[in-house]
């Protein structure tokens, strides 16, 4: 029997069933539209709002709070309002900003005397996130501060002759170098992942696993009863109804790939981009490849009980050690790092840091072997059936 005769069949069956492949889609879809919905409801509003005080009032202070300006430069989400001293205790203490700093006094001729900036730094407690923040970012923006007002001070010491308006050019110009996160004092933020949206990329990931077993399991219903005694008669027609069921598995899996992903990008938010695109794509068509073709090789190679103990394996392996449940940092070490290998962990970390992080990992050294060794035990397989 030909294989376009196989694919009738089976497409034929698959609209008599219609209804369950609408079950299976719409379960995928509540589930990762809940998921969806969940994040949006519990994000915060990361913003801090940051108040400034000067009580200084010297030429050098007004420079500062110029460079300073809203903040953006020293971060994103970062508010910078001025206020004079009983307003920021006051907004301080009702928690409408998250603290402030206070140019004390003489400050400016501190540094000129002593080279010290007294900046004092008010917030609500010493123990909150924001309250840490706020103490790292002062601890960031004072030591560029200090370079950049060392600098200056350098400067008045070398050109003793430079009028009052080459020294307030030269000032601003290391303020705003300074104070810019963007200029030479570039500093990287480390970036963590939210843990709602790992999860929802995580449940992206083994939903496309979970949409071809379910397919490749609804149409083997079919192939033990209706056309088990009328295809007995052909040479390999097994193995030629397996290959089937795992493209048409295949080709329903990657709608629900496109369709998942839409939902994620449009939904989530993410800091992905669409020019890494082709990229993403080609980690989805891996892992599509990698499933197919495992999933062939067991109905092939394993029947009865031993083809139900690789498929348990092989659901095992996807949700704990491809970092889907687990983050793989937790898994690092086990197995003398064979968990890291996976094709599976590949995807899965090649997904999180494009979808949430638009950065793009270094290609993994087992990223091809992988698929060599996939497809040697798929045509090995298929060459020993064919021959028996």
């Amino acid at each position: 029997m030909s294989t376009l005769k196989l694919f009738n069949i089976y497409h034929s069956f698959l609209i008599k069933k219609w209804y369950l492949l609408v079950y299976i889609l719409l379960l995928f879809i509540a589930l990762l539209g809940l998921m969806i919905g969940i994040q949006h409801f519990n994000q915060k509003d990361d913003s801090f709002t940051i108040g400034i005080v000067d009580k200084d009032q010297s030429k050098e202070t007004k420079l500062i709070l110029n460079a300073v300006g809203d903040g953006q430069s020293l971060g994103d989400n970062l508010n910078i309002e001025h206020y004079n001293e009983q307003q920021a205790a006051k907004l301080l203490k009702s928690k409408k900003i998250d603290g402030y700093f206070l140019f004390k006094e003489g400050m400016t001729k501190a540094f000129y005397k002593n080279g010290e900036l007294p900046i004092v730094v008010n917030t609500y407690d010493t123990q909150s996130i924001e309250s840490i923040v706020i103490m790292q970012l002062t601890d960031s923006v004072y030591s560029r501060l200090m370079l950049s007002m060392g600098g200056a001070l350098s400067y008045t010491h070398v050109y003793e002759n430079a009028s009052d308006e080459e020294l307030l050019t030269m000032m601003t110009d290391m303020l705003f170098t300074g104070l810019n996160r963007n200029g030479s004092f570039e500093e990287e933020p480390v970036k963590v992942y939210d843990t709602a949206s790992y999860y929802i990329v995580a449940f992206y990931f083994v939903s496309i696993f979970f949409f071809f077993f379910s397919i490749f399991s609804i149409l083997k219903m079919n192939q033990k009863n209706a056309l088990k005694e009328r295809l007995s008669m052909f040479h390999f027609s097994y193995e030629k109804l397996t290959i089937v069921r795992g493209l048409f598995s295949l080709i329903y899996t990657a709608i629900w790939s496109c369709f998942g992903l839409w939902l994620i990008l449009k939904f989530l938010n993410p800091d992905f981009e669409m020019y890494n695109w082709p990229t993403l794509l080609i980690y989805i068509v891996y892992y599509l490849f990698a499933l197919t073709a495992i999933f062939i090789f067991i109905d092939i190679t394993a029947r009865q009980a031993f083809n139900y103990v690789w498929k348990i394996v092989l659901t095992v392996v996807i949700l704990i050690f491809s970092g889907a449940t687990i983050p793989v940092v937790y898994l690092k070490g086990l197995f003398n790092n064979i968990i890291d290998m996976s094709p599976f962990t590949i995807v899965m970390n090649q997904l999180l840091e494009l979808i949430l992080n638009n950065y793009i990992l270094n290609v993994h050294p087992m990223f091809y072997w992988n698929i060599l060794i996939v497809m040697c035990l798929l045509v090995i397989s298929l060459v020993w059936r064919y021959r028996q």
